[in-house]
Parts: structure tokens; sequence; C-alpha cells
């Protein structure tokens, strides 16, 4: 427990060591951005090739994708049900997010630490759904919706997954899994020494984006995003613990996944489907925040 609790500390400190060194104006937010473009484009696609190297496919995994999917899905629903009676902008905002987890930038370092190999496996798999639904269909459902109009494009659909590079690492580590082919060593080696540098840079670039600014007008909003998510999330961590037929590191991964803040997307798409104001940047902050207490009394509970 003193471990967990340890290696909890050390993440949460270096959000807190990035978020002070913002408030004294060392560091700006928008260092953020640079954070989040080594991150996303070199630091967490090696991270994910190193941890998920060697994967087999089987049952378990292909399950454990189709829960990312399906998981999505209900919670897309949650949000747009929970505001059928609000104008089609609001209601695309709150499917955009209720829904979609911060996995690489949250979950994963947390997973790295305490379930090193097969936990980060079963965690890589679940964002195999998520990433599909969270970089793509989920804002073309939200789109649709803010729109009014029939209007779906397969190929930007496509275009915004495999441009994002650790969606591509998922799809190479996936074809590798079905033809039960291996990364070369040197490779490996070379991808394991820059992803060491991922829970480190993923925790500061946190504590820069944390921020609570919202007007008052939207105060209920951000209240009703964060209650859809913790509801939907302790319905959904039910049914995997007592109902899903998977093995308890599987369903333990999952619960964790469930915890993870908004994506790191959520507050673009919004802005795109037409929202104006800062209720997804602020549910973003408060989830994170939410997210590292429901992480550290997870990890108690599980080892």
């Amino acid at each position: 427990m003193l471990e967990v609790l340890i290696k909890s500390l050390t993440f949460i400190l270096i959000i807190v060591i990035a978020y002070s060194l913002k408030q004294i104006k060392v560091l700006k937010k928008e260092d953020a951005n640079v954070l989040a473009t080594i991150i996303m484009n070199i630091t967490l696609p090696c991270a994910l090739l190193t941890s998920a190297n060697g994967i087999e496919l089987n049952g378990v995994i292909i399950i454990l994708i189709v829960i990312g999917i399906l998981t999505n899905v209900i919670m897309i629903m949650i949000g747009y049900f929970a505001t059928q009676h609000e104008d089609n902008c609001l209601k695309a905002s709150f499917m955009i997010n209720t829904s979609g987890y911060n996995i690489g930038n949250f979950v994963l370092p947390f997973v790295q630490s305490f379930f090193p190999g097969l936990g980060v496996v079963y965690l890589c798999s679940f964002d195999i759904g998520n990433a599909l639904m969270g970089l793509g269909i989920t804002y073309a459902a939200a789109d649709h919706v803010a729109s009014g109009e029939n209007h779906f494009s397969l190929k930007e659909l496509l275009k915004k997954l495999f441009s994002s590079i650790p969606f591509d690492v998922y799809v190479l580590i996936f074809l590798l899994a079905i033809f039960k082919l291996q990364i070369p060593t040197p490779i490996l080696s070379i991808a394991d020494t820059i992803g060491a540098g991922n829970s480190f840079l993923a925790m500061l670039m946190i504590g820069l984006l944390l921020e609570i600014r919202i007007s008052p007008r939207e105060v209920k909003n951000v209240i009703k995003v964060l209650y859809l998510r913790i509801i939907g999330t302790i319905m959904i961590s039910l049914i995997t613990y007592f109902i899903f037929p998977l093995p308890l590191l599987a369903k333990q991964i999952l619960i964790m996944a469930y915890c993870a803040p908004l994506s790191t997307v959520s507050a673009v798409f919004t802005k795109k489907v037409g929202y104006v104001g800062d209720m997804s940047a602020t549910a973003n902050s408060l989830s994170i925040i939410l997210g590292v207490v429901c992480m550290t009394v997870l990890l108690v509970l599980f080892i």
C-alpha cells in the first residue's frame, strides 16, 4: 500500500509542480501544446510500442476492443438523452463530453507503473475501441446532431483517425498480433528509451492544462457533465465487474480506464460543433482531479 501511495503521490507532485510553475509564470499554459505535440507524436507512440509488443490476439483482446467501442456508445447515448429537451448544439456538446477517455496521457502512466505487461496490453486493447470512437465517430455523430443535417463523410472520418499517430500505432500493433510478428529488438530498445519519458511529460502537461475558469451560466452544465460521467462510470463498472466474463486483471484495468478524465480532444470538438464557452475545458480540469483521487483509491483496493 505504501508503494502505491508513494507512486501515486509522485504523479500528483509532478502535476502540482507544473501547475505551480504556471502560476509563477515560469511556464505558460500554451507550453502544454508543445508537450502535447511531443507526447502524441513521439513519447506515447514509443511507450505503446514497447508496452504492447508481442500481444497475442485472443478472445479477451477482441472483447476489450468491443467494450472500448460500446462504452463510448453508452456514454454518448446518456449525454444525448440527458439533454433531449435542449438545443442541438448543447446536445452535441454533451455527447462529446460525457463520452471519451484520456487513456494515453493519464491512465497509461499508472498502469505502466503498477500493472506492466499484460495490464498494459489490456488497457491498449480497450483504447483501440476508445480511440476509434473518440478520434472520429463520436465527433461525426455529434456534428450530425448539431447541424440537424443528414451528412456523413467516411473519407473525413478515416482522415481524422489515421492522422493520429497513436491510433496508427494501435493499428500496427493489431496487425503484428494478427500475423504473430515481433518488433526488432534494436527498434524496441530505441522506443523504450524514448517512451520512458512519457509518464513525466504527460503529468507535466496535465498540470499546465489544469485550470478552473467558468462563467456562472455554465456551472450547471459542468456539474451535469461530471454527474453523468460519474453515474455512467459507476453503472458500467458494476456491469464489468459482476457480469463480464473476463479475467480479474482485465476487469480491474477496465474500471481504471472508466475513471479517466475527459478526452484531450473533447474541448476542440466541442468548439467545432458550435459551443461557445469554457464548459469542456473546465469539466476536463475537474475530471483530472477526480481521476487522480479515483485512481489512487482503486490502486489501493486492487493492490
